[in-house]
């Protein structure tokens, strides 16, 4: 991938998760290695411009669903207005997505450090995936729960399915707590198969979809979910407050399918 003359242009949250995306199929398909993946994916996180970005990519082949992205056309790195491409779960989460915009997920914002994007936007999300990723050498997750500064996540302990590890993160991964009488039916499921695009989308959106515009997320939930007896399977669930301390929630798939909303409830 050549530079151009769009180089300077400054990369957006979706840019760099775009280009995590394309890591991750070429990881897959065997263009890179572990160590390889890795080391690019923190790069990925990091680049401000198409030009960093262009270096981290320029030599691999690029899957069909990234041909349009505008990390890899240069006809569509020129600043605009954007409508939010993603799938959205109501008429209302139309509104919330081209109000809070995907661009909204993105850079200014900072949790714990300069270096850590608030957790509950979208730029939040990838940047503590691909954190997980190069701790663990893998995605696999019991559960995940991002709030504004920190992340709470279980996972097995590996090599005794039987024992669950708790962490904390907000910058850095801390010692896990670790604990007896994981139960043997908990679902463990990958995090790779999470579409950061379509839920930066839905997380910018969030307190118009939920009715509380005024408000912000408080925190969003990755878990293997259930509506009574119905096993939903991996989700997201997405909880919203207003100022006023109204709330409510959705729960969309991994890819941003909707599966339910609950209405605001007052405090």
């Amino acid at each position: 991938m050549a530079t151009t003359r769009y180089g300077d242009i400054r990369a957006r949250d979706t840019d760099r998760a775009d280009v995590c995306g394309l890591l991750d199929a070429a990881l897959a398909d065997g263009q890179l290695t572990e160590d390889e993946h890795t080391a690019r994916t923190a790069k990925a996180m990091s680049a401000k411009s198409f030009g960093e970005l262009d270096a981290i990519v320029g030599d691999l082949q690029i899957p069909d669903n990234l041909v349009d992205a505008p990390v890899v056309r240069v006809d569509r790195r020129r600043p605009r207005r954007w409508l939010a491409p993603v799938a959205i779960i109501s008429a209302a989460a139309v509104l919330g997505a081209a109000v809070g915009g995907i661009a909204s997920c993105a850079g200014g914002s900072v949790g714990p450090s300069e270096h850590v994007p608030t957790l509950t936007t979208g730029a939040g999300l990838a940047y503590f995936l691909a954190a997980y990723r190069a701790e663990f050498g893998d995605t696999k997750a019991d559960e995940v729960t991002l709030y504004p500064e920190y992340v709470l996540f279980k996972r097995p302990v590996s090599g005794n399915p039987s024992e669950t590890a708790s962490y904390y993160y907000n910058g850095s991964i801390r010692e896990p707590d670790i604990r007896d009488g994981r139960s043997p039916d908990t679902k463990t499921f990958d995090l790779a198969a999470v579409d950061v695009r379509a839920i930066a989308g839905l997380l910018a959106g969030a307190p118009q979809t939920i009715k509380v515009p005024d408000g912000s997320v408080s925190y969003f939930k990755l878990s293997s979910a259930t509506n009574g007896p119905v096993d939903l399977g991996p989700a997201v669930e997405i909880y919203a407050k207003s100022r006023a301390g109204a709330s409510g929630f959705m729960t969309v798939t991994f890819t941003g399918e909707p599966l339910r909303v609950a209405s605001p409830t007052p405090r």
